[in-house]
């Protein structure tokens, strides 16, 4: 076995014929007959059966074991390590996160294309082979399922998603209608987890998960240049969050916006902009003649004064009246048993 919670668990088998590795994916026998679970697995099954996609894990047959009497679903075995697993080492660097999301939301873009919302949009559900985003798989659409220390999955009314990574629609929030933009929102926090490589804490109480979600939340950790992005992706109100996973699939993620630079309140003539510019220039002589004038009028002034008036204070340390020059602006800141799989055997649901 290689993997299990929720639900199901998750065995690494062979295809007899040509000796393949496959993924069978089992729902546990206590689960086995419940109908609500039931339902969810043979949904997973049509909603990979029709979504040919090179990021979304291959179907190859969904049946019931003969032996034990559970049914399974064999899919394609992607040998790599979940997005989850590889946040605990840290974030993502910004050219591989940028890589990795325009990968899945191709991946999801193509499911939505043909009616399917994920619903578990989370790291979980996220593989990334031998550590390269550019073939990254997107896996478990339609059961929930938790993986050991995860977040707890929510089953009921319909959906299934890990509480951390629901969308607004998912908890009751806007008529509780969920469409592909539900995926968006949850793709969102994913982005984040990845981006600071620490989760925005959106779980808690059924109160906690509705009240986290009626605004957009503090994305100052994250690199300026996903924020615009991420901004569109959590909105709260589907109608004003981003349109579709196309859109991300074309981001290009250019440089950071550089800091507000500020200019000197002195302005160049030169420039037509400039609130001087065509001012009419005054000539040099002229400049220089009234310059002479003032001059020459202070000191016939100065003379008269000690002349005429011997009482006057005396003038060796005049007083200026109080004043200040405007001050310059500052810089900104700056992996089962060998499991035979025999089709002959093998009763279709």
């Amino acid at each position: 076995m290689i993997g299990a919670g929720g639900m199901g668990e998750i065995y690494k088998s062979h295809e007899i014929q040509t000796g393949a590795a496959v993924a069978i994916k089992m729902l546990l026998p206590d689960v086995a007959d419940n109908e609500i679970s039931l339902a969810l697995f043979r949904r997973e099954a049509a909603a990979l059966h029709h979504l040919p996609h090179d990021a979304i894990v291959r179907y190859f047959l969904f049946t019931v074991e003969p032996v034990l009497q559970r049914p399974y679903l064999a899919m394609e075995f992607v040998d790599g390590r979940s997005l989850s697993d590889m946040l605990l080492e840290g974030p993502l660097p910004f050219e591989q996160l940028g890589k990795l999301l325009r990968r899945v939301a191709s991946g999801f873009q193509a499911a939505h294309e043909r009616g399917i919302v994920h619903r578990d949009v989370s790291p979980d559900n996220i593989i990334v082979p031998h550590g390269d985003v550019t073939k990254a798989k997107i896996i478990d659409f339609g059961i929930a399922r938790s993986t050991q220390g995860g977040d707890p999955t929510i089953i009921g009314s319909g959906f299934a998603g890990k509480e951390n990574y629901v969308s607004p629609e998912q908890v009751g929030l806007y008529g509780g209608d969920i469409t592909p933009k539900s995926d968006i929102y949850s793709l969102g926090l994913v982005l984040y987890y990845a981006a600071c490589g620490q989760k925005l804490d959106m779980g808690g109480s059924q109160f906690d998960l509705v009240e986290k979600r009626r605004q957009i939340p503090n994305l100052d950790a994250v690199d300026a240049r996903f924020r615009p992005l991420l901004r569109q992706m959590l909105e709260p109100d589907p109608a004003k969050r981003l349109a579709s996973m196309e859109e991300i699939t074309t981001q290009t993620f250019g440089a950071a916006e550089p800091a507000q630079t500020f200019k000197r309140a002195t302005a160049d003539a030169s420039s037509p902009s400039s609130p001087v510019a065509g001012a009419r220039k005054v000539p040099t002589w002229l400049i220089a003649a009234g310059a002479a004038t003032l001059i020459a009028a202070g000191v016939v002034a100065y003379a008269v004064y000690s002349t005429n008036d011997a009482d006057a204070p005396s003038l060796d340390a005049p007083q200026l009246s109080p004043g200040s020059a405007a001050p310059r602006p500052k810089s900104p800141p700056p992996s089962m048993r060998r499991m035979q799989v025999r089709r002959s055997h093998a009763r279709p649901l």
